[in-house]
């Protein structure tokens, strides 16, 4: 080969090197930026990305409301939501009616009935089934037509009559009235049976001995990234009870850093009764140190404030990791982007494609 052809060729062999040699060095680069950018976010996310707790859908109805309760004289009773309130000496019974309207395009079969009334599982009140031992209002009801059929777009008048046992503690007692009907069949054949109810409260003269008492505060930490915390309210009184509350986390100094509401709120907590009740800490946990969290429950009787409660403080004590950690990992995080700078900072070369066409034009064929 000519020298002056294998001189150029072998200018080229260097140049289109570096061009190869650069474009990893690029990639070199880019690669060292991400991973400083990435180092920096690791380190900075738990104290700078707020943790979100993924809500689980809210399953709809199966059904739109194909039936409804509401009773005679809707409007007269001390309850709000068309209830039924009565006050009765021992052995007294009065005589009510209530409403059952049909708003399908069918005719449909209705059983109606008294029943106690039970604490739910996740707070508040639910009716017992009908199949269910009566021990209190449930037993003094009883309807005069237990079950009737209701066409379509029709309603029915049903009545009964409460009766108060001759011998019956004072104060208030709670159950209720129940409309229950079929309303169709799941893909595996079984019955869907839906209900409304309706309460019925049975005051009986005597002392009202408004009371209440908590439980002890404790909190758990099963859920990433927030604190909860669970109390019971118990109704040790005879009279109903309805409550608002809260949990204060204060820090080592007593200052207040969260605020947090009790649920299930202004539910009803019957005589004897008692709800769970559940706070959640949903903000960014706090930096390592000991807190304390006390819950308040201001309960109410008749719409009027009886009591508040203050629970016990509980301790909470949070850890983090060591300082010397903290410190090292920011340090290496800053050096890798300085590197990450300066690497794209310096000076590039000069572009081989024209170094290559000022030596093409310099040479001259033979």
């Amino acid at each position: 080969m000519h020298p002056q052809i294998q001189s150029v060729f072998k200018v080229m062999v260097i140049r289109l090197s570096g061009r190869l040699a650069r474009n990893a060095c690029v990639g070199a680069r880019r690669s060292v930026l991400r991973l400083a950018i990435l180092a920096t976010v690791l380190m900075a996310g738990p104290a700078i990305i707020p943790a979100v707790a993924a809500a689980s859908p809210t399953a709809g109805s199966a059904h739109a409301q194909l039936f409804g309760a509401h009773p005679v004289q809707e409007g007269h009773t001390s309850l709000p939501g068309g209830h039924f309130s009565y006050a009765l000496v021992p052995g007294e019974s009065i005589s009510d009616g209530v409403v059952v309207e049909n708003f399908s395009d069918q005719s449909l079969d209705f059983h109606i009935y008294g029943a106690d009334l039970r604490v739910a599982s996740g707070g508040g009140l639910t009716p017992a089934q009908p199949s269910a031992t009566k021990h209190g209002v449930g037993a003094w009801i009883a309807v005069s037509i237990p079950t009737f059929i209701i066409g379509a777009d029709s309603q029915f008048t049903d009545n009964f009559t409460v009766t108060a046992p001759s011998v019956v503690s004072p104060g208030q007692h709670l159950g209720a009235i129940v409309a229950a009907a079929d309303v169709g069949t799941t893909p595996q054949g079984d019955t869907i049976e839906a209900r409304v109810a309706l309460i019925a409260v049975v005051t009986v003269p005597g002392i009202a001995h408004p009371s209440a008492a908590l439980s002890s505060l404790t909190s758990s930490s099963a859920t990433p990234g927030q604190v909860g915390f669970d109390i019971m309210l118990f109704n040790t009184g005879n009279v109903l009870l309805t409550y608002s509350g809260l949990v204060r986390v204060y820090d080592g100094a007593g200052q207040v850093v969260a605020t947090l509401p009790l649920s299930p709120s202004a539910a009803y907590v019957v005589p004897d009764g008692r709800t769970p009740l559940a706070a959640a800490w949903k903000r960014q946990l706090p930096q390592s140190g000991n807190y304390f969290a006390r819950a308040t429950v201001t309960v109410m009787a008749n719409a009027k404030r009886v009591a508040t409660l203050t629970s016990q403080s509980l301790g909470l004590s949070f850890s983090g990791p060591p300082l010397t950690t903290i410190i090292g990992l920011a340090l290496l995080c800053g050096l890798m982007l300085l590197v990450a700078t300066w690497i794209f900072r310096r000076p590039r070369r000069q572009n081989p494609r024209r170094t290559w066409l000022r030596v093409a034009d310099s040479w001259r064929p033979l």
